[in-house]
């Protein structure tokens, strides 16, 4: 049994910075808001991307797949603004466009690997998870009021040592 990972320090300090910036709920996380308003990207969601997401950092824009359903279209907005404050935030020379897909989503790519626990730590923060669990939620309610995939909610509580291991299947 490998848990706990927390997750992303990163993140967990974009998402205290929006909260400490505009007044709201933390549940579902305002990805949207965190992009526009605290990042200052733009995000289009377009029909027929050939990817789930595609960052271009030179422009400050994100493209989202609208042929996808809303919880995954959040999910890879979240994955891009990680690879935003982790890969071309500050950096020299940022890569020209970082992409999400099918064949990028592995654990072959320690870029996405690092996007996609960005991603989760960003919309599932520790505290208000453990808090949940404590008083009896469970992974799907959770996963409704996180605005997420129930599979990213199972894997979620499973990295913070509150849930099972997910089947891999």
């Amino acid at each position: 049994m490998s848990p706990p990972r927390p997750g992303d320090e990163r993140a967990e300090r974009l998402l205290a910075d929006h909260l400490a910036a505009f007044s709201g709920a933390s549940a579902p996380v305002p990805v949207l808001d965190i992009a526009e308003d605290l990042l200052g990207l733009r995000v289009h969601v377009r029909p027929g991307l050939d990817v789930s997401g595609m960052l271009v950092p030179s422009r400050r824009v994100v493209y989202l797949n609208a042929d996808e359903p809303p919880a995954r279209r959040r999910f890879t907005l979240a994955h891009e603004l990680g690879h935003w404050v982790v890969h071309c935030a500050g950096a020299s020379v940022p890569p020209r466009i970082l992409c999400r897909s099918d064949e990028t989503t592995g654990a072959a790519d320690a870029r996405e690997r690092e996007a996609n626990v960005f991603a989760a730590t960003l919309l599932m923060p520790r505290a208000g998870l453990t808090a949940a669990v404590a008083e009896g939620a469970t992974p799907d309610d959770l996963a409704r009021a996180y605005d997420v995939s129930g599979v990213a909610m199972a894997w979620r509580l499973y990295n913070l040592g509150l849930g099972p291991e997910p089947s891999r299947g």
